[in-house]
């Protein structure tokens, strides 16, 4: 198979991949500052974000997140991002200039709607809490790890500092966050110019990034037109909605996978080595979000190698230039994230160790396979002589076997029962009551994993998954056939993703939470390879443009319908009322002990909130331990609280004799009712009441009033 010195576009208006389609004439010239912004402006929303995220990851490394030094510098990084981004193409795009705007429109639509009704999430029972509150820590403190101080609650057995998402690392007196710290640094962002309101809704506006990124991907392979049909089924989808209200990390992976592969498309286009830089730098960011984007970027030396091995003689010295620099830049931020995960999140590291080390594993067998590949075809002519002898069968074989493969997974159900060997007590604990919840068939080990496919119909429908499936398949052929290298590092960013987690999602299986593991690749990918299917069938003729519209208004209101019955919900409110009112009950002087499900859950929600108030914990107090906390508080100048959501949870003889409590709060906190056999269609919201008390020297614990009229809301 010959291989041309410059790759074919999939789509343009002067090729045979997309001719002139009924209706939708090519984009007239447009003002030369305006338009041109408009157009670009979908590549330059990645680049600012990723030159502004890895300045500000560097200075939390350093323990210098302020933001007199974040604001300034990151917003240079971002300037500096965005001058690799071309205003001017040479190359036109698919359709009417003026629905790059709608596009912008449908973003700010997008994040306007979802910061009014974002989640206030800030006791942790999952990740969007941990995020949220290490924002809050970040936005007071600039730095991390988080300073515990054992010494005011003294050395006394059954005190812990350690809470669900922050554990002790190896650095005595303080506690480290789960996770990557690039979402709570730009929480941060948003509550240093909003305070705490602006922080949780701050992630409306990550996702609307993405949004708006990921048009600017599809359209340079659908057109502009499809390219906003896909937005639109993404945008009101409600994997999207629920997961940019709370302040969950795929949404600004998200962005930096779909508007890096944009920009590596760009860089294909225009062939400059600082359009290559940009775009390795946008994809490379994703790993300062998420440890997961390690596997995702296992598509970077695929795409390397496959650049490399198909250059012609007379461009491979320009093409390894290209290559390097994409390389290198993609190293950068994937460096200062490792550096991170060592200095801030060291235990969350180590327990992922054996899923970096097959990731790292992969990454080299790839990387020495593709450097085979490309030895073999500099030096001989064997992968010319291959693809030669394969031409006729490998591009249609390569598609039938994704249908195949999309097949089987869909008839998993009927042969098929997955389960978690080894499930964490906690999470078979869980899963049987959503069993009983759901009155399904008790079995706690149960993963749910044959359903996968089945979860994507739940929410785009089965018109959508069959156009996507079909997308996926016709890209591979057209890949194999064509040599197109402008398909080559979208494929190997999805496929293997889509293979791996459709085949084990390897998340706690109930409904919406499962959705997030598809959010930053295999949702887009389904649905720009759909895009690209309406944008095959409508050019063919008028009829056709016409059932490809039909199919367009499908995508959009099938999941729109099924977000309409829970699209107002607010997820975790009023917990930020609720963690204030407690912050206002405590005095300067005070010392917190929390108890019960608190003491697991809401040690650094106190700690975020309340600031300066020492904060730790005790599943089950006794009278004893509560007098030698006490004193060590004492010592340190501190008054002991105790807070409690039953009065019951005092011990027994702790509490003097006709103590009447009056609870500072009592709250009904919604969220959403957590399915799984079918996707969440309903809410509901949960009682919780808090008490405080004051502990004194005997270990006995006096109701402490309302410091003002008490939170009643319940």
């Amino acid at each position: 198979m010959s291989r041309p010195s410059v790759p074919e576009p999939l789509v343009s208006p002067a090729s045979p991949q997309e001719p002139a389609r009924p209706g939708f004439a090519p984009a007239p010239a447009a003002p030369p500052l305006a338009f041109r912004l408009l157009e670009s402006l979908s590549l330059l929303v990645p680049a600012l974000f990723a030159g502004f995220s890895l300045v500000a990851m560097v200075l939390l490394q350093f323990g210098a997140f302020r933001p007199v030094l974040v604001l300034p510098l990151g917003l240079v990084g971002a300037a500096v991002a965005a001058r690799g981004v071309a205003l001017t193409r040479q190359e036109p795009l698919a359709g009417p200039g003026w629905l790059d705007g709608a596009a912008v429109l449908a973003a700010l639509a997008f994040v306007a709607f979802n910061a009014r009704y974002s989640a206030q999430n800030i006791d942790v029972f999952r990740d969007p809490a941990i995020y949220a509150i290490t924002g809050q820590w970040l936005a007071h403190h600039g730095s991390l790890p988080i300073p515990v101080h054992p010494e005011v609650f003294g050395p006394v057995k059954g005190v812990s500092f350690f809470s669900q998402g922050f554990d002790p690392g190896s650095t005595p007196g303080f506690v480290h966050p789960q996770f990557g710290n690039l979402l709570p640094g730009l929480l941060a962002v948003g509550g240093w110019l909003g305070g705490e309101h602006l922080l949780l809704k701050l992630n409306a506006l990550i996702s609307g990034a993405a949004l708006l990124a990921f048009y600017g991907l599809v359209r340079q392979y659908a057109g502009r037109f499809w390219a906003l049909a896909a937005v639109g089924a993404l945008g009101v989808s409600l994997p999207a909605l629920h997961f940019s209200r709370n302040s969950y990390s795929e949404p600004v992976t998200m962005l930096f996978l779909v508007g890096g592969l944009a920009l590596l498309r760009e860089a294909q286009r225009r062939g400059k080595l600082t359009a290559y830089g940009l775009a390795g730098l946008v994809l490379g960011c994703a790993v300062l979000a998420r440890v997961d984007g390690f596997f995702f970027l296992l598509a970077v030396p695929v795409f390397a190698a496959t650049v490399l091995a198909a250059a012609p003689p007379e461009r491979r010295l320009e093409a390894a230039r290209q290559v390097g620099v994409f390389v290198v830049a993609v190293a950068v931020p994937a460096t200062v994230a490792m550096a991170n995960l060592v200095k801030l999140s060291p235990d969350y590291l180590h327990n992922l160790g054996s899923e970096l080390g097959m990731i790292a594993k992969a990454a080299l067998a790839v990387t020495a396979l593709g450097a085979a590949a490309v030895a073999i075809a500099w030096r001989t002519t064997l992968l010319q002589r291959i693809a030669a002898a394969v031409a006729r069968w490998l591009p249609a074989a390569g598609a039938l076997a994704i249908v195949v493969l999309a097949a089987v997974a869909a008839t998993r159900p009927l042969w098929y029962v997955g389960r978690t060997p080894g499930a964490p007590e906690s999470q078979t604990h869980y899963i049987t009551f959503l069993q009983k919840a759901n009155h399904l068939p008790l079995d706690g080990t149960r993963s749910y994993a044959e359903q996968t496919m089945q979860w994507f119909w739940w929410y785009y429908g089965p018109v959508t998954l069959a156009l996507g499936v079909l997308g996926v398949a016709l890209g591979a052929r057209w890949l194999l056939k064509r040599g197109d290298l402008r398909l080559v590092a979208p494929l190997a960013m999805f496929l293997p993703a889509a293979l791996l987690y459709v085949t084990i999602p390897s998340i706690v299986p109930d409904q919406v939470w499962a959705m997030r593991r598809y959010l930053p690749v295999v949702i887009p990918g389904l649905l720009l390879a759909a895009a690209l299917v309406l944008s095959l069938i409508a050019r063919r003729s008028r009829a056709a443009l016409v059932t490809a519209l039909l199919l367009a208004c499908v995508m959009v209101l099938f999941p729109a319908y099924v977000s309409a019955r829970v699209a107002g919900v607010r997820d975790g409110v009023p917990q930020l009322v609720e963690a204030e009112n407690l912050c206002n009950n405590l005095p300067s002087d005070a010392a917190l002990l929390l108890t019960g499900s608190l003491a697991n859950s809401y040690q650094q929600t106190a700690r975020s909130y309340c600031d300066g108030v020492p904060v730790a914990g005790v599943r089950q107090p006794t009278q004893v331990l509560l007098s030698q906390v006490q004193a060590a508080a004492s010592a340190h100048g501190r008054t002991l609280y105790v807070a409690v959501t039953d009065r019951a949870a005092v011990p027994t003889g702790a509490m003097p004799a006709g103590a009447s409590w009056k609870p500072i709060s009592c709250v009904r906190v919604a969220h959403l009712n957590a399915t799984l056999n079918r996707a969440a269609y309903a809410w509901g919201a949960d009682k919780r009441t808090i008490l405080l008390g004051v502990v004194d020297p005997g270990g006995s614990v006096t109701p402490s009033a309302p410091d003002g009229p008490a939170l009643l809301a319940c």
